[in-house]
């Protein structure tokens, strides 16, 4: 469900780990930036390692990369992205919790430009639904299964804060 453009701009893979997500973007969107970002420097290393392995294998891969450790979002400007693909995480060290998520969500609204998405992978049982809905006017699920749910957000004017 990652989606495909031959626009530019930039998409964002969230919560990269091991950066299969964003190597798909960049397949599919041959003209965006693509940023792998996550809190984790061994989940960025382990990013780039797959990226510049796949780019070993499709030398098409031309592109633009940014590999970037942070806290969500908190690095990015506002307004500056096209495309965030996400699969939050629902556990922090030993705690489940939906904090880190919902600091995702919230930072993506800010970070995506207007009519920009949000691609969001959740198992079924966190109910995202509810929390995407308190920050985006438009949510609709792309498709499910029994155990996960695939979202995509709208960033559009009259979205709720």
């Amino acid at each position: 469900h990652v989606p495909s453009t031959q626009s530019e701009g930039v998409i964002v893979d969230l919560g990269c780990g091991n950066g299969v997500v964003g190597v798909v973007a960049a397949e599919r969107n041959p003209h965006k930036d693509i940023i792998f970002l996550d809190e984790s420097y061994m989940a960025v290393a382990s990013a780039e390692a797959t990226f510049y392995k796949a780019r070993q294998v499709n030398p098409n891969l031309n592109n633009d990369v940014r590999f970037m450790v942070g806290d969500c979002l908190s690095l990015l400007e506002p307004n500056s992205v096209d495309v965030i693909l996400c699969n939050p995480p629902f556990h922090q060290q030993n705690a489940v919790t939906s904090s880190v998520a919902w600091r995702m969500f919230s930072q993506a609204k800010h970070c995506l430009r207007q009519g920009g998405e949000l691609y969001v992978v959740g198992n079924r049982h966190l109910d995202y639904l509810v929390r995407l809905r308190r920050l985006f006017a438009r949510v609709d699920i792309v498709d499910r299964n029994r155990k996960f749910v695939v979202y995509r957000v709208c960033k559009s004017e009259g979205a709720s804060a």
